[in-house]
Formats: C-alpha cells, structure tokens, sequence
C-alpha cells in the first residue's frame, strides 16, 4: 500500500514537472521573431562639371556628416536597395545595375551584390548587430587603345564587414569605394527599421 502511495506521488510529480516543461516550451515557441526592414542607399560624391547635391532629406544629417571628411562638389543618392530581415536571418540581394545611377539601357551593366548575416539586438546596448555585411560588385574597366578599340573587363571591388554595429532608425555610413573611372567616391548608408511594430 505504501509502494502504490508512493508511485501514485511519483507520477503526480512527474506529470507536473512535464505539463510545466511543455507549457514553458510553447510559450517559447509562440514568441514571434522581430522582422527588421534594411535599407542600403548609395551616395556617390563627385566632382564632375555642374555636379549638385541631390540627396533626399532624410539623409541630411549623414550627408553632413560625409561632407566633413570628404571634399566634393556635388552628392547625390544614386540606388536604394530595400530587403527584410528576421532576428538571426541572412540576406542576400544579386541584381544586374548600374553603380553610378545611370539608366541602364544606355550604360554597361555592372553585377551588384550585397548580404547582411545574423541581425540581432545587442544585449549590452541599445543597438542592433549583424554578424557579417558584404557588398560587392563586379564593374565594367574599359581597356585597350581608344584609336584601336577598347574592350571591357570586369572588375572585382567591394566591403567585407564582421560584427557590424547600427541604431535603429539611424542612417548609418558604413563604407565608402572608389568610383571606378572617375574621381567620385560611393557612400553605403545603411538604415534598418523594426518592421514588427
């Protein structure tokens, strides 16, 4: 009689510890992740003839921010490139372009890529942050003799970046390139918005 007490008590225990170990686990599960909103804009600054600034106003206070360390006559936004992102996702954009905002139509292509690894909030501050960033293109370099043709190849430039840190709602630059065939350089601001809300 003891031992059926005693069993009957074990079980109880059991069935208990396991109702609260499942209960705990599908309120872990039920938690939603939070989807992020990534927006990369490139700036290009140059010094070409007649060259304006033509930024949109959201970007003032990182465009100033560029004009401080950078000497050019003229900025302007060149692509926007928008994508979504959940906590600990991956990214990853490839698309045909061109990289100093021309119509395509009317230029040699240029193969862009970009890609942003593992976002997530800081525990330790108020900022989010991404395990890796890349961006990459492959660029048209004409070469030859002009007076007996040129031919186009293809070359690599681009931004590695490991732990990369943003605020949220912030324009953030987070590399700069050189403008091949010109003396302009190309900004990437990044931009990330808690799509959740």
């Amino acid at each position: 009689m003891i031992q059926t007490r005693s069993a009957k008590i074990a079980c109880v225990a059991v069935s208990l510890v396991l109702a609260f170990g499942l209960s705990a686990f599908a309120q872990q599960a039920a938690v939603p992740d939070t989807n992020y909103d990534v927006t990369l804009q490139l700036i290009i600054g140059s010094n070409e003839p007649g060259a304006k600034s033509d930024v949109p106003a959201n970007l003032n206070p990182i465009t100033s921010q560029i004009k401080s360390n950078f000497n050019f006559s003229g900025y302007k936004l060149a692509s926007t490139f928008v994508g979504r992102i959940a906590n600990h996702g991956y990214f990853e954009y490839e698309s045909v372009t061109t990289i100093d905002g021309k119509d395509i139509s009317s230029a040699v292509p240029t193969f862009l890529d970009w890609s942003l690894k593992d976002l997530q909030p800081n525990a330790n501050s108020k900022e989010l942050q991404a395990q890796a960033f890349r961006f990459g293109a492959r660029v048209p370099v004409a070469v030859g003799d002009a007076t007996k043709g040129q031919g186009i190849n293809y070359e690599r430039m681009g931004i590695s970046l490991t732990r990369v840190g943003l605020n949220e709602n912030v324009p953030t630059l987070i590399g700069t390139l050189h403008l091949p065939g010109t003396s302009g350089t190309i900004f990437l601001v990044m931009t990330i918005r808690n799509a959740t809300n």
